[in-house]
């Protein structure tokens, strides 16, 4: 446990941080320091040994207190080891997150995070493997999913890729999901992502070619993420999103990826039992301390 650290942003190695998240065998694209640089104000971090394995905390200060909380678009966390996987660390980890923080939020898919000190709170997500041949997934839709899959194709619905970040931000923006804070931080990461090769951002186009819905995806670790999705009231009325996912799904089938929906947040359940998705718990916990006010303003 004395190995553990906590390092303050401007003090992390980059380098040795995102080589031991390419390493590591639970590894996401969540966990490396571009991401956590595009999505986060300030962000610190637990690291043990030299870098053998590390955990981002996202920061959020006020005039008073601090607090671990995460920002748009950071879906989820994980303690990233480069190493053989060793469960016993975990809590040592937990146990070295600083005391002053006011509270302390945690999202993660690893059941092995949960501690008695957080309230947990279980959330559903879905993810489907590619693997097999597009025609062997799509033999697994439902007949929900394939009428309206029908109904995007009746509706003229066309799709493509390469849809810039500045378009992304813009139909943000337009429809009202972002305010301009939240759409400059998706322009933002959507940027570096697809300068790394790692991003690619599809739209779905209505009968008159404008863009009314866009998903960001990202890959890492032989995972792909829906990162943010956005559409119309024309999209949505017009199954856009059906049609996009499909397509997607089409020209990444027969990869060894998985893709995580996670970031895909206005859809029933019924879409991803419809694509054949199965279910995974994602948890959010929650730790929360209170400082007498005398604490605080005597400091």
């Amino acid at each position: 446990m004395q190995d553990i650290k906590y390092i303050k942003s401007n003090e992390i190695d980059f380098i040795m941080w995102d080589r031991c998240i390419s390493r590591s065998h639970n590894g996401n694209v969540f966990g490396y320091s571009w991401y956590l640089d595009s999505v986060c104000n300030t962000w610190d971090a637990l690291v043990f040994g030299n870098y053998n394995a590390v955990m981002p905390l996202p920061v959020k200060k006020n005039f008073v207190f601090s607090k671990v909380l995460y920002p748009d678009f950071l879906n989820k966390t994980n303690i990233y080891q480069a190493k053989e996987f060793n469960i016993e660390i975990i809590n040592d980890f937990l146990q070295k997150i600083p005391s002053n923080f006011r509270s302390v939020e945690i999202k993660t898919g690893n059941p092995n995070l949960i501690n008695s000190e957080f309230k947990v709170q279980e959330q559903r997500a879905f993810k489907l493997d590619l693997i097999s041949s597009y025609q062997t997934i799509k033999d697994s839709y439902s007949d929900y999913f394939l009428e309206q899959l029908s109904l995007s194709e009746k509706n003229k619905i066309s799709y493509n890729t390469g849809i810039l970040p500045n378009g992304l931000a813009l139909l943000s923006t337009v429809t009202k999901v972002l305010n301009k804070k939240q759409a400059d931080k998706i322009r933002l990461l959507s940027a570096v992502s697809l300068r790394r090769k790692l991003g690619e951002v599809y739209g779905a186009f209505n009968s008159k070619n404008r863009l009314s819905a866009a998903v960001l995806f990202i890959s890492s670790h032989y995972k792909t993420y829906i990162i943010y999705a956005v559409q119309t009231k024309e999209a949505k009325k017009k199954k856009a999103i059906f049609g996009l996912i499909d397509y997607y799904i089409k020209t990444h089938s027969e990869k060894a990826l998985t893709l995580d929906f996670s970031g895909l947040t206005f859809v029933t359940d019924d879409f991803f039992k419809g694509l054949g998705a199965k279910e995974y718990p994602q948890y959010l916990m929650k730790k929360k301390k209170v400082f007498p006010l005398s604490n605080v303003f005597n400091k």
